[in-house]
Formats: C-alpha cells, sequence, structure tokens
C-alpha cells in the first residue's frame, strides 16, 4: 500500500535523497571567514541543505590567530543574525554554532588557560584541523590537552592532508588515541584532488571514519556535495554507524 501512494505521490527518493540528517562541518555564518558573505547567501545554502534532507546544521566558522581571529563571542553573535534572518523570511531550522581550530601556538595557549571552546553536542566534540603540508610539532600534547579538558576531538578532513599520504600509520595511531576523524564528503567526487579521493576511500574501507560532513563554503561546494551523494562511496559510506544523527 506505501508502495502505490509513494507511486501516486511521489513519494519515491530521488537520487539526491541523503541518509545524513546533520551536517556538522560548514562555513555558513555571513562574512566571518572564508565561508559565505551574506545572510542571504546563508539562507539560500540552508535551505537547499533541508531540500537535500538535512533537518539540521552545526556551522563551524574557523578560528585561526594568523587570518580569522574569531571569539566564541563573534560567533554567538553572528550565529543570532542569521538565526534572526531566517526568521523574518518565516524559515524554521535548526542551526547552531561550534568552531573549526586550526591547531597552532595560540590554539595550544587557549587550551593551557582553559578558555572557553566552542563544541557539540552533548559528547563535547570540538573539531579541529591542521596545515596541510606538514603537521603541528605539537599535535599530540594539543591532542591530549583537549581530551583531558573534556573534550572528545574531531580530525576534520584527515583525508586532505598531504603529511598522510605516505603516513597513513600516523592517522592510525591518531585514531587510537580516542581522535573522531571527520570526512569532507566531497572528498568522494574527487573535489580537492585524486590523492583525497583516494584516501577518503582507504579510510571508509577501513572504517576509521566517525563523521562526514559538507564543509560547504558555498554554493558552488553544495553543488559538488549534490555529486558527492550520487557516488558508490557515498552509499558505503552511509551504510556505516556514523555519528552525525546523534547530534540531532
Amino acid at each position: 500500500m506505501t508502495s502505490l501512494l509513494n507511486a501516486i505521490f511521489g513519494g519515491k527518493k530521488s537520487s539526491e535523497q541523503n541518509t545524513l540528517q546533520v551536517d556538522m562541518h560548514s562555513h555558513l555564518l555571513a562574512a566571518i571567514d572564508d565561508g559565505v558573505k551574506s545572510l542571504e547567501e546563508s539562507f539560500e545554502i540552508i535551505r537547499k541543505f533541508r531540500e537535500l534532507g538535512y533537518k539540521k546544521i552545526i556551522t563551524t566558522p574557523h578560528i585561526m590567530s594568523d587570518f580569522y581571529r574569531n571569539t566564541p563571542e563573534i560567533i554567538q553573535k553572528k550565529l543570532k543574525d542569521l538565526q534572526d534572518f531566517l526568521d523574518s523570511k518565516a524559515f524554521y531550522f535548526p542551526v547552531e554554532a561550534a568552531a573549526e581550530y586550526y591547531v597552532d601556538e595560540s590554539f595550544l595557549e587557549m587550551l593551557k588557560k582553559k578558555q572557553k571552546m566552542l563544541s557539540f553536542g552533548e559528547e563535547r566534540y570540538l573539531l579541529f584541523e591542521t596545515g596541510f603540508m606538514n603537521p603541528p610539532p605539537f599535535l599530540d600534547e594539543a591532542i591530549f590537552l583537549m581530551q583531558t579538558e573534556g573534550y572528545k576531538p574531531i580530525f576534520a578532513h584527515p583525508e586532505r592532508y598531504i603529511y598522510l599520504y605516505d603516513n597513513f600509520s600516523m592517522l592510525e595511531r591518531i585514531w587510537e588515541t580516542g581522535v573522531y576523524l571527520q570526512v569532507n564528503l566531497l572528498s568522494l567526487t574527487g573535489y580537492y584532488s585524486r590523492e583525497a579521493k583516494k584516501m577518503v576511500e582507504k579510510l571508509i574501507d577501513a572504517n576509521l571514519v566517525h563523521f562526514a560532513a559538507s564543509d560547504c563554503h558555498g554554493h558552488k561546494h553544495f553543488e559538488a556535495l549534490k555529486e558527492a551523494t550520487k557516488t558508490s562511496y557515498y552509499k558505503k559510506l552511509t551504510q556505516k554507524s556514523l555519528l552525525n544523527n546523534t547530534l540531532m
């Protein structure tokens, strides 16, 4: 009976149907980093996320001492601006904000001084990234401090770090310390590079992925995201026990 109603009323899932309900890495607060530039652009992209089947967004602007000197207060103000704008459009969709922290000396000092960090979820997940070419010499210390302070570190897009391409054992060691791994869905299409595509497939095959996210910075990324949902490895990835939907 259900299949008959679907056939009549168009309930059949499209080729772009998404099984993830929560996106937990994006740059959708206006004019705060290298992501979207306006509230209107934020609104347009968030509307597209809902059309793709998402039910919640946790957006994560950069905090990077040399380039994006954001603070929890700045980010929360930008989030309020976005929520007010969505309300003005009578568009009700859950959007929260945390941050993507760049591991540098400044980040290390923040941890040592026990400064407020923008984590998310009941588990207090803390999203972090490093430079793409070389790991910071104090990466292990930063991970230790995050965990000591009660956070659960999430390593953003490990498939994109060139220093890991010939050192997969380093990534396995990081994983074994209790760090969660989040891959970018765009990597499934080869959007960033052929090497990143190979690496994300290797991570999926090795069952090392905890989260998958868009890392959406604008319209171009969203269009690539739709293509990612059509790949064979997207299906393989979403059949695994990802933690995205535990954030609802």
